[in-house]
């Protein structure tokens, strides 16, 4: 990759100098999400205060949260790619079958923490992602703390209860796993989920809490499913990625500045705010005391992990028709997850 290519270039006195003398180039970071979101005000800004800091001013970036420069969400990494704009941070299953070894962190039950999780997922992009992924410099791959079930006007304690439900998923994966259970699922971008949800076109959607805090959906949806287990229902891969042009066109001294603010510890930054944003929207819900936190216990896992079991079958099924090793790769996302998890307990 480009990015090791100057990581041991010292940053001098004399580029010191340079960077301060020459114009401040400006960084377009562009996403899908609300601007009060935790990987914004948590990660994303305080990263771009560090690439302004540690370039001495030779870089600024700037953030347009709510697809504020236009296009749609899965037009985002084609917008990074394709140098729309300089960065993006975007799901990768808004682009079904683009990135088709991504699919397996979709899986139920495969993530535990965000933390865990995102240092998994950017490990095995660098390992198994590089033809997808050519284009775009790769700041950070991750994935989100694991999702809840979120209802208004219905609760989840059991398997059973999901059947003649609409329910919002987030993936293809997903969907799956709620038809399998009886519920009609449904996809939709992340804006008209809270309408969808208040006007009942929607008995209730995946998301983790910070996520659905932040897009107001836990104004509607009083009711919340935990699964007691050390892997949660799902997550999703995602990543904070540049327009390689971009990156190319820094000097190296610039471009080492991008390289010491990317890799596998940004995206164990960016899950650590995930979970700690996760836990403080679980407080505040539990201390406003306004809805039900309903636990689906070890025990009453059987029939979802069987549900899980043949979305996960059929992904490896479908992934040898599609030319890929579909064992393989689950294997490695599994044995990465289970190895950064004990090494962050």
């Amino acid at each position: 990759m480009m990015a090791a290519t100057f990581c041991c270039l010292p940053w001098t006195a004399q580029a010191q100098a340079q960077a301060q003398a020459q114009e401040t180039i400006t960084l377009r970071l562009h996403h899908f999400a609300a601007p009060s979101t935790p990987v914004q005000t948590q990660y994303l800004e305080p990263w771009a205060k560090r690439i302004e800091e540690q370039s001495h001013g030779a870089l600024k970036v700037e953030i347009f949260p709510a697809m504020q420069l236009g296009g749609s969400a899965p037009a985002l990494y084609d917008q990074a790619r394709d140098g729309v704009v300089d960065i993006v941070w975007t799901l990768l299953s808004y682009n079904p079958n683009r990135f088709p070894q991504s699919e397996v962190f979709d899986l139920p039950f495969m993530p535990t923490s965000g933390e865990a999780t995102s240092m998994a997922a950017h490990e095995y992009a660098m390992e198994t992602m590089q033809d997808s992924l050519k284009g775009v410099y790769p700041i950070a791959v991750f994935a989100h703390t694991p999702g809840k079930i979120h209802t208004k006007d219905i609760t989840i304690e059991q398997a059973s209860d999901l059947k003649g439900t609409a329910i919002r998923a987030p993936s293809k994966a997903m969907n799956q796993f709620f038809s399998l259970l009886g519920a009609k699922s449904l996809g939709m971008p992340f804006p008209q989920i809270p309408e969808a949800l208040s006007r009942g076109v929607i008995d209730g959607l995946t998301l983790p809490f910070e996520s659905a805090s932040a897009l107001g959906v836990l104004d509607v949806a009083k009711n919340h499913t935990f699964f007691d287990s050390q892997h949660g229902l799902y997550t999703a891969m995602m990543i904070l990625g540049m327009n390689q042009a971009s990156y190319d066109r820094l000097s190296p001294e610039l471009q080492k500045v991008i390289d010491d603010n990317a890799g596998i510890q940004e995206a164990q930054r960016i899950g650590k705010v995930m979970d700690e944003a996760e836990q403080d929207a679980i407080q505040s819900i539990a201390n406003q005391a306004n809805g039900q936190m309903l636990h689906i216990k070890e025990e009453g896992l059987i029939p979802w992990q069987a549900a899980a079991d043949q979305v996960r079958q059929e992904w490896i099924g479908n992934a040898q028709e599609r030319g890929m090793d579909g064992q393989k790769l689950y294997d490695e996302a599994q044995r990465l997850i289970e190895h950064y998890t004990e090494q962050t307990l």
